[in-house]
């Protein structure tokens, strides 16, 4: 390919809506996507009352969501003022759906947020990058003023504050029989990594059930960020030992 005809491809590439790129990759490969391991769930038995997204940004992993259980309700947690009307026409699709701006922490009030797109987050007190002042609340407090939503499924994306929020959500984490999480490999920047992330949700009462690869390092092409799946240890989707459904897996060989 011609340096003339990359360029085109490039720039084609990016005028291509990402649901439609992604939809053509499942078409033509084994694509193990969210959309893929959240069916994985849905083959395996698990039926959500209803979700939660924290740091929808978007909506895109709602619309994810949606694609396997298009009529379960989602709450959509975002801070951001610019996607709060974005957010509700996505929020209109499925009955019972909210969007909620405040940022998920362990303590209700307000809190800086660093503006940064699809990264943004709370910002730490030694942070110097443009924010704004945003209301901050508990997935407690959120709940308890919703007595007639019952999510069984958690997503957390939100760069690094991820515990926090589940630090927020002492009388309510054992409603969720699924967390979601993106959790980091490599410590860039001060963030919790796997291994202390897995120790907190074995503490919490849950397994890591799943994961997807999601980011790779520029510098070193190694394994930076992935999603995570935990499951809560009494769920049926940890219930079984067996390999599948004939007796030819590792333990027959």
């Amino acid at each position: 390919m011609s340096s003339m005809e990359d360029r085109m491809w490039t720039a084609m590439k990016r005028l291509l809506p990402a649901e439609w790129k992604a939809s053509m990759k499942r078409r033509m490969f084994v694509v193990q996507d969210m959309r893929a391991r959240l069916a994985n769930l849905k083959r395996a038995g698990f039926t959500p009352g209803g979700a939660i997204d924290g740091g929808a940004y978007r909506g895109d992993w709602s619309r994810e969501f949606w694609a396997v259980w298009p009529e379960v309700p989602v709450l959509l947690v975002e801070p951001q003022p610019d996607c709060a009307k974005g957010l509700a026409t996505v929020a209109a699709r499925v009955p019972g759906s909210e969007v909620v701006q405040v940022a998920l922490s362990d303590r209700p009030g307000q809190v800086r947020f660093r503006l940064g797109e699809s990264n943004s987050a709370i910002a730490g007190e030694a942070d110097g990058s443009p924010s704004i002042t945003v209301e901050a609340n508990t997935l407690d407090r959120l709940l308890a003023r919703r007595p007639g939503f019952s999510p069984n499924l958690l997503k957390l994306d939100l760069q690094g504050f991820e515990l926090h929020a589940l630090r927020g959500a002492t009388s309510v984490m054992d409603r969720f029989e699924v967390v979601v999480m993106e959790v980091s490999i490599l410590r860039i920047g001060e963030v919790p990594i796997l291994h202390e992330v897995i120790e907190f949700m074995e503490a919490a009462g849950t397994r890591l059930y799943d994961v997807i690869p999601q980011y790779y390092r520029p510098l070193d092409g190694a394994l930076w960020q992935v999603d995570a799946f935990f499951v809560r240890r009494e769920s049926p989707l940890l219930a079984s030992r067996e390999w599948g459904p004939r007796d030819d897996g590792p333990a027959g060989r």
